[in-house]
């Protein structure tokens, strides 16, 4: 190849890559040396101990090599703490090739590293790798240490079987105790929870690096049970047991099986000559977990072997057959699980039909409405179906069905035939619509046929435009600030109107308690009027039976002394003129009822009316008159009445007595 056609930036890009091919493996080499020639010792003094204690720890550094270790170097404890005694500031700053750097100090040993046996101390630096990054490397150095006095640690270990027990089944669990101490172990006593066994179990005694098997078992399980387990022991001679030793509780859950399977191909019929796709589902939404499952059928032998399925989990198993002919598959499964059971499932059947060259039955629908937008809801559509065969058999007892519902029965149709299948449907919303035939073949297999799907949308009437309003803007109203000393006009007049109204109310009221008061006095004096009226004699009346007074006596004495002249001239004999006495037989009768009735009643002490007999000038024959009353009675009854009469005046007006 000729260099000088080379393009020159394709030249520089090859040279740097030979410089960095040349430089790049200079650099691990470079990098490994550096590791290799750090040597790290260790040692403790003294190398045994029988109790947790203080050792002395001595340190050795060198640098092997032929460069200076210029990376500071720290030296940390088995704890992970940085030793600031090591060097200055805990961290030795550079290491000439040659030398070497000792250290010793002192450290506590724990009871745990007397049990591992071992101290480890690590050292820390740093390098840098081909690429030129800083890696920090850590050199471990190991000083055996062992102990040799009385261990004491016993070591327990739980095995429960199953793990997941079936109702009415048993459960066992294993405690295998080991003495892993030095010295013998007496009095071990085992208690389990009280759902497993209330009886404690012990161990006499356990020689170091003996073991011992206690077993608890739980008989007829009905629910989910809890294992925890409290240990007590002592070490041989004590009279003081060792802190117990507490197990942790674990949950035994009582078998919820929940084992789905299914099997199905990817189609039911096949050219004979075609290869299925058999897929075995197998679910489990228990809480068992199922192992080394076999899977076989009786006409392919073993399917699947040794498959694991855990609780909750899901597993798809696929299988390839060539279809030969038509065939029904039946898979079993054997199954074990982690309840210690073992036992077979049937899988539902299978049914792949193999047909020869032009048995195969196939129809094709096509699904067309009458409009593919409704306006309203719900809305009126049409729908049109068009089945046709498309296969060189006849199709029978085709049922034409949509969500579910059958809504036609073709009863036959022939090769190449078609029909159409018209219906009127009322939607209560817009989406998509697909219809299915399900026909029968010639192997009397019922095949399903679907039909495209057809979208129906709905779209909102639309609405007739309505004229703008225009809105007319009130303007704008500019106010005045009212100022602080403004006072309205007739501010004067009203307060003036307020007075005269208000002068006006109190006249009126007062003009109402006058009438009230002039209404209550005028009920008074008509109450002593009535009362007043009582104490005197009706005019024109006299009561024949009460002796007179001289009053009365005088009163008539002068009434008498008047009308005697008048009766003198009555008692006169009159000349009598012709008609009079056509006059006086009608007269008399009348005069008769107008004396008696212009005669008045008298009224008693009470006030009361009472009729009174007037004395008759000539007495009866036979009869007396009676007697007038006696003077005593008349002047006690008006006394009576006169002190009735002032008691009432006294209570009407007090303020007069």
């Amino acid at each position: 190849m000729n260099i000088a056609l080379i393009n020159p930036r394709s030249r520089v890009l090859l040279v740097c890559a030979v410089i960095l091919a040349l430089l790049i493996p200079t650099y691990p080499g470079h990098a490994q040396n550096v590791q290799t020639e750090i040597s790290f010792t260790i040692s403790v003094e003294p190398t045994s101990l029988t109790a947790p204690g203080t050792v002395t720890v001595s340190t050795r550094i060198a640098n092997a090599g032929t460069e200076d270790m210029n990376s500071p170097i720290s030296l940390y404890d088995p704890d992970g703490k940085l030793v600031t005694a090591f060097a200055d500031g805990g961290s030795l700053p550079r290491l000439p090739a040659g030398e070497s750097h000792t250290w010793q100090g002192q450290y506590a040993v724990k009871q745990s590293q007397l049990d591992e046996g071992k101290l480890v101390y690590t050292l820390r630096y740093n390098t840098k790798d081909a690429l030129g990054a800083v890696v920090e490397q850590n050199l471990p150095a190991t000083a055996i240490i062992s102990f040799t006095g009385e261990r004491v640690d016993l070591k327990v270990n739980r095995t429960i079987t199953p793990e997941v027990v079936r109702r009415g089944k048993e459960v066992t669990i294993i405690y295998d105790l080991v003495n892993q101490g030095n010295v013998k172990l007496t009095n071990i006593d085992i208690q389990e929870n009280r759902l497993i066994s209330t009886r404690k179990q012990s161990i006499a005694s356990l020689e170091p690096g003996a073991s011992e098997k206690i077993t608890f078992t739980r008989q007829n399980v009905g629910g989910d049970l809890t294992s925890s387990a409290l240990i007590t022991y002592r070490k041989a001679g004590d009279r003081k047991s060792q802190d117990p030793l507490t197990i942790d509780a674990v949950t035994i859950p009582l078998a919820k099986p929940g084992l789905q399977y299914s099997l199905t191909s990817d189609k039911n019929q096949y050219n004979i000559g075609e290869t299925a796709i058999l897929t075995l589902e197998i679910k489990n939404a228990g809480n068992i977990t199922y192992s080394n499952i076999t899977v076989t059928d009786p006409k392919l032998g073993e399917v699947f072997t040794n498959v694991q399925i855990a609780a909750g989990q899901t597993k798809q198993l696929q299988k390839e057959v060539t279809v030969s002919e038509t065939t029904t598959y039946a898979f079993t499964l054997k199954l074990e699980d982690n309840t210690g059971s073992t036992m077979e499932e049937k899988v539902r059947e299978l049914k792949v039909s193999a047909y020869a060259e032009g048995q195969m039955l196939r129809l094709n629908l096509t699904l067309t409405a009458s409009s593919e937008v409704i306006t309203a809801l719900p809305g009126d559509i049409t729908f049109y179906l068009n089945v046709t065969n498309d296969s060189n058999t006849a199709a029978k007892n085709i049922v034409i069905r949509h969500a579910g519902m059958e809504i036609y029965t073709i009863k036959e149709l022939a090769p190449g035939q078609s029909t159409m299948v018209q219906r009127d449907y009322s939607l209560s919303q817009a989406g998509k619509y697909q219809f299915n035939a399900i026909a029968t073949d010639v192997q009397d297999n019922k095949v399903e046929f679907l039909s495209n799907a057809l979208n129906i949308s709905y779209t909102a009437p639309t609405v007739v435009p309505t004229r703008e309003i225009i809105v007319t803007i009130a303007p704008a109203v500019t106010y005045t600030p009212v100022p602080e000393d403004y006072v309205p006009a007739g501010g004067q007049a009203r307060d003036i109107l307020f007075i005269l109204m208000l002068a006006l109310g109190v006249l009126f009221g007062l003009s109402a308690i006058l009438l009230v008061v002039s209404i209550v006095m005028r009920a008074k004096a008509r109450a002593k009027s009535n009362a007043a009226y009582d104490t005197f004699e009706l005019a024109g009346t006299r009561d024949y039976t009460a002796p007179a007074d001289e009053t009365r006596l005088a009163v008539q004495a002068v009434s008498d002394t008047v009308q005697e002249p008048a009766a003198q001239e009555a008692d006169e004999p009159q000349e009598e003129l012709p008609h009079q006495k056509y006059l006086k037989s009608q007269q008399q009768p009348t005069e008769d009822v107008q004396e008696s009735a212009s005669e008045p009643l008298a009224a008693d002490e009470e006030g009361a009316f009472r009729l009174v007999r007037t004395q008759e000038t000539d007495d009866m024959p036979g009869e007396k008159s009676a007697a007038p009353p006696q003077e005593e009675d008349v002047t006690e009854r008006r006394s009576r009445r006169a002190q009735r009469h002032k008691a009432e005046d006294a209570r009407d007006n007090p303020r007069d007595h």
